[in-house]
C-alpha cells in the first residue's frame, strides 16, 4: 500500500523534497488512513507535514470528540495540527449557500490561509476511489459534460490526491490490519444529503439489480474521458491561438476565424479564454456560453452577455473581447501648461510645453495647439453628457457619441478616453482628433504642445 501511494505522491501529484503537506484530517478512516501513509513515507520522500482538523460545531460532543482525536494523533506523533472551529450554517446562511457548500469553502479558506503561513505547499485531501465514483454520478445527476466525467484529478491546482485510486474497503482493512483508530461520522451513515442518498441508496440498488461491478465501470468511464479529454485540449488550445488577437488586460478573439469553428470548439475556446482571464469556470454554464455564441453568430455588434465572476463577453466590431467589468466613474484633472497630469482612471500621462521650434511632427498622440485661441483654464476628463467638437478639418459640430462610434472605438472604453477642453470648449480627444477651433496658423504667434502616452 505504501508503495502505491509513494507512486502517486511523485508521479501523479508531483511532490518534490522540502515542499510542504498540509493534510486535511477529519479523523475519519479515509483521513486517518492518509495520516498514517503521509507520516511513513515522510521521511524517505522529504517533505513537511502539517495537518488541519476543522470543527464545524452541528455535531455536539461528536464534534469535540472528532476535534480532540485529531490533535491527540498528531501530538502522538510529533505534528503539528491547526484547529477551527466554525458554524457551517451560520456561514452558509451569510454567503447564501448550502452548508455542505459553506463547509467546503470554510474548509479550503482555511487550509489556504495555513499554507501562506508556511510559505506555499499543497493542501492534501483523502478523497478515494469511491468518492471519485460518487462525484461522477452526482455530476451526471445534475448535468454535466467531458469536462466533469473526468473527475477529480490527482493533482488541481494545489490540491493533491494521493489516494485517489486507493478503494474505502482497501484502506478500511489496512487500518483495522495495523490497529488504527479512527472516528466514526454517524451522519455519513444517513440518507440526509444527496452525496449520501448516493452512497447508500442509489450505487447498492444498482449493484444488486443491474452491475455488481458498478462502481468500477463508472471509475473506468473517468479514465478513459480522463485520456480523451487530453486530446480534445490539444485541438483547443490550437484553435484558440488561430482564433487569438491579443490577450493583456482583456482576451480579443477574431470573430470570422471564430465563427468559422464548430459548435463544440466555439464552447471550449471561449472557456479557455474566460479560464485565462478568471483564473476558474466557477458558476460557468453552459446558458451562459449558448447566449454568447448567439451574438456571435448574428455579429451583434455592441452586445455583451454577463457572466459569474465579474466578466462580460462582447462583440466589438469584428472581435470578441472577454474581459473584466469594470466602472470608470467621471473624471476631471486641472491642466497647467508646462506641467505633466497622471489620469489614473486612463492610465496615461497628459504633458504640455510651449515650443517656438517650429518642428511640428505629426502623432495621434500629440497636438500643437494655438495657445491665444484657448478661452480659460484647461482641463482633462472623461466624456458628458452632450459633448460636441469640432473634428480637424470638419466646419460644423459633431457629437461626441457620434464620433466614436464612427472610430470604432470600443464601448468600455468610452468613458476611460481623455478629454482636453478649455472653459468653451472641447479642444481635444486624446489620442483621436483634435477640434479644428484650435488649430495653429499664420497668425499663431505661440505653440502649445500637448502630448500623452500610456503610463
Amino acid at each position: 500500500m505504501e508503495k502505491r501511494v509513494k507512486y502517486n505522491l511523485i508521479k501523479n501529484c508531483g511532490i518534490r523534497e522540502n515542499d510542504n503537506i498540509l493534510l486535511g484530517l477529519s479523523g475519519g478512516p479515509d483521513s486517518v488512513f492518509l495520516f498514517h501513509m503521509l507520516r511513513l513515507l515522510k521521511d524517505e520522500l522529504g517533505y513537511n507535514l502539517y495537518c488541519a482538523h476543522v470543527n464545524h460545531l452541528y455535531r455536539g460532543e461528536d464534534a469535540y470528540s472528532d476535534e480532540k482525536f485529531a490533535k491527540d494523533l498528531c501530538e502522538k506523533h510529533g505534528f503539528k495540527c491547526y484547529l477551527l472551529r466554525k458554524h457551517a450554517s451560520e456561514y452558509a446562511e451569510e454567503l447564501n449557500m448550502t452548508e455542505e457548500e459553506a463547509g467546503r469553502k470554510m474548509r479550503y479558506d482555511f487550509f489556504n490561509c495555513i499554507l501562506n503561513e508556511l510559505g506555499g505547499g499543497y493542501i492534501s485531501t483523502a478523497h478515494n476511489y469511491n468518492d471519485q465514483v460518487e462525484t461522477l454520478l452526482q455530476r451526471i445527476i445534475r448535468g454535466t459534460g467531458i469536462d466533469g466525467l473526468s473527475g477529480m484529478e490527482f493533482r488541481a491546482r494545489n490540491i493533491v490526491r494521493p489516494i485517489l485510486d486507493v478503494k474505502r474497503k482497501e484502506l478500511e482493512d489496512y487500518l483495522h490490519g495495523n490497529d488504527y483508530e479512527y472516528c466514526i461520522d454517524k451522519t455519513n451513515l444517513e440518507a440526509i444529503y444527496g452525496r449520501n442518498r448516493i452512497r447508500l441508496d442509489f450505487i447498492p440498488y444498482v449493484e444488486q439489480n443491474y452491475n455488481p461491478k458498478f462502481q468500477d465501470s463508472i471509475f473506468r468511464l473517468s479514465q478513459t474521458v480522463k485520456n480523451d479529454r487530453e486530446i480534445i485540449e490539444e485541438s483547443v488550445k490550437k484553435a484558440y491561438e488561430e482564433v487569438l488577437e491579443s490577450e493583456n488586460k482583456a482576451v480579443r478573439l477574431d470573430l470570422e476565424r471564430f465563427n468559422l469553428l464548430v459548435k463544440g470548439l466555439k464552447t471550449r475556446v471561449l472557456r479557455h479564454a474566460i479560464e485565462n482571464l478568471k483564473g476558474n469556470l466557477v458558476n460557468v454554464e453552459f446558458s451562459h456560453l449558448e447566449q454568447v455564441l448567439s451574438i456571435c453568430e448574428r455579429k451583434n455588434t455592441g452586445k455583451t452577455v454577463t457572466l459569474p465572476g465579474n466578466i462580460s463577453i462582447g462583440i466589438e466590431y469584428s472581435q470578441i473581447v472577454v474581459k473584466t467589468k469594470e466602472e470608470v466613474k467621471d473624471y476631471v484633472y486641472n491642466v497647467s501648461k508646462g506641467k505633466t497630469v497622471i489620469i489614473r482612471e486612463a492610465e496615461a500621462e497628459l504633458k504640455t510645453y510651449i515650443t517656438d521650434d517650429g518642428n511640428f511632427d505629426k502623432s495621434p498622440n500629440r497636438i500643437f495647439v494655438d495657445c491665444d485661441k484657448i478661452k480659460g483654464g484647461l482641463v482633462v476628463r472623461n466624456r458628458r453628457p452632450g459633448d460636441r467638437f469640432v473634428p480637424l478639418g470638419m466646419k460644423g459640430q459633431k457629437k461626441l457619441k457620434d464620433f466614436f462610434i464612427d472610430e470604432r472605438i470600443p464601448r468600455d472604453k468610452r468613458n476611460k478616453v481623455p478629454v482636453l477642453a478649455d472653459e468653451e470648449n472641447i479642444i481635444w480627444i486624446a489620442g483621436y482628433r483634435m477640434s479644428d477651433l484650435y488649430k495653429i496658423d499664420k497668425n499663431t504667434e505661440k505653440v502649445l504642445v500637448i502630448e500623452i502616452k500610456e503610463i
